[in-house]
């Protein structure tokens, strides 16, 4: 009795395991999607004056922490940024690149356009706009 009733516990604790490593319904990662090169058209108002710009970014899945991934030139800047993906939505909280500018912002993926909006403030405290958009590459 006492070996069916471990057996049973094993069985049950092991389906729970398996069930709980699901990535998302569908069975994929949800990142996989953002996952990428994007070529953007940039508008950004700095010091009352409004700029643009267009430049390639590029997406990659983190390989530390399983819901973020990593965008590169952001701001056709060269720094990466860390972003964490919720569906169809991602979120870039503070941090400071590594040309000492704090970037914070969020976006969205919609079918295969991006579109994002920003904070970037300077070294210096002086703050800026900046939203993108663009398809994938």
């Amino acid at each position: 009795m006492r070996t069916i009733v471990l057996k049973s516990m094993i069985m049950v604790t092991a389906l729970i395991c398996c069930m709980s490593c699901t990535k998302d319904p569908n069975g994929g990662d949800a990142r996989d999607p953002f996952v990428g090169a994007f070529r953007i058209h940039q508008t950004m108002v700095y010091q009352g004056v409004s700029y643009t710009d267009d430049y390639v970014i590029t997406i990659m899945k983190s390989s530390v922490v399983p819901s973020d991934v990593i965008i590169g030139n952001l701001v056709n800047s060269g720094y990466s940024v860390n972003a964490t993906v919720n569906a169809t939505t991602f979120t870039i909280p503070p941090q400071v690149t590594n040309n000492g500018e704090s970037v914070s912002g969020s976006g969205r993926l919609d079918g295969t356009n991006i579109n994002f909006s920003l904070i970037v403030t300077e070294q210096g405290g002086v703050s800026f706009n900046v939203s993108g958009s663009g398809p994938k590459q």
